[in-house]
């Protein structure tokens, strides 16, 4: 192995920021996103390992078993990119990068799966929802914006904080608090569910109640009910089952007549 090895380039960085989309592309069923990773840092490999035989070995090093958020991958890949380099070059020829791996995609995994499936994706599509319901043809475009413009920083900000952190948790959850921000869009979402609910009398008369119901009192209904759920999920209510129970009393009010 030479440890005379070029450091790795942003030129580099970016193209495993590049390649990262397309980390779910093939699956394993036994090592599931490893065809994906061990592709993604093919522009980092190629960099530190000009022998071709040496960069065949360590390619195939990063087809052992992983697995996590495909989103947080990044931080992941970028973390793996930098112990390479630290092997490469001879500043840390004991550098682990499988035990790395396995270290960090357990806990990024779930982590990932509360913020994005569980905060972020129900937010945006609710504020494209509200939109929607005022007529814009725009709506599905405001999804888009919504979850790409944090999805897509991300992905490009992590590996960049992988690799300057060396995959360290800690600085990644200071500055990244994950979970103030996941409750943070949980709440947006419960609000924008409220507002429209209160709005439901000026939908059209395909939405409106069989029953005669004054507005303000039906918006303070509305009101009332997104006071509830964010106080639901102080004490720990799950999301999920909240939205379930929402969707259920949505089902049962249609079905008597009241929407």
């Amino acid at each position: 192995m030479a440890h005379n090895a070029a450091a790795i380039r942003t030129v580099d960085l970016l193209g495993v920021f590049w390649r990262s989309f397309f980390i779910q592309a093939s699956w394993s069923y036994d090592r599931m996103q490893s065809l994906g990773f061990a592709f993604t840092l093919i522009p980092v490999l190629r960099r530190l390992y000009p022998d071709r035989e040496e960069f065949a070995g360590r390619l195939a090093v990063h087809m052992e078993y992983f697995n996590t958020q495909p989103y947080l991958a990044s931080f992941v890949l970028g973390a793996a990119a930098r112990a390479e380099e630290d092997r490469a070059t001879g500043r840390n020829v004991a550098a682990d990068v499988v035990e790395l791996k396995k270290t960090l995609m357990a806990p990024l995994g779930a982590l990932g799966d509360s913020f994005f499936w569980g905060s972020l994706k129900p937010f945006a599509a609710s504020a494209a929802v509200a939109v929607l319901l005022t007529g814009a043809w725009w709506a599905p475009l405001l999804f888009l914006v919504l979850y790409n413009i944090v999805h897509v920083g991300l992905r490009l900000s992590l590996v960049f904080v992988g690799y300057e952190t060396e995959g360290d948790v800690v600085v990644l959850m200071s500055r990244y608090n994950f979970t103030r921000l996941a409750r943070r869009y949980k709440v947006l979402s419960l609000a924008i569910v409220g507002c429209i609910v209160g709005t439901l009398s000026a939908w059209g008369p395909e939405f409106r109640t069989s029953v005669p119901v004054f507005p303000p009192l039906l918006a303070a209904a509305g009101l009332v009910l997104t006071l509830g759920m964010i106080a639901l999920l102080r004490v720990g209510a799950s999301p999920v089952k909240l939205m379930l129970g929402l969707a259920a009393a949505c089902l049962i009010l249609a079905l008597g007549g009241f929407a």
